[in-house]
């Protein structure tokens, strides 16, 4: 997440990494945690070491993973994002000369 220009106050890396799956792929931790929602949790990240600089196409694709997140939820049906997208992101990094690594883990098709 540094490389692509995230910062926190105190760049604990746990938190970032839980904002990290916030932001691209569900909020699954949060709701095991006993968040209603996801503002509830990335309230609770904040407070433990708020996010100082989020760069703007990052934000995009969040707004947008929250979008279908939202849309799930409406159907019941829990969304991981960062799964269904694995695909599309490794060809467009693939395609801007990137190393991507193959490997998928279960359930990530």
């Amino acid at each position: 997440m540094r490389n692509f220009g995230f910062r926190s106050r105190d760049d604990n890396d746990d938190i970032i990494a839980k904002n990290a799956a916030l932001y691209f792929d569900s909020d699954a931790a949060g709701k095991a945690m006993g968040c209603a929602t996801p503002q509830t949790y990335l309230q609770h990240l904040n407070s433990i070491d708020p996010m100082i600089e989020v760069p703007d196409p990052a934000v995009f694709v969040a707004r947008t993973s929250f979008l279908f997140r939202g849309l799930g939820a409406l159907l019941q049906q829990q969304l991981h994002t960062a799964r269904r997208w694995r695909k599309h992101a490794n060809i467009a990094l693939e395609m801007d000369g990137e190393c991507v690594s193959h490997t998928l883990h279960s359930g990530d098709q």
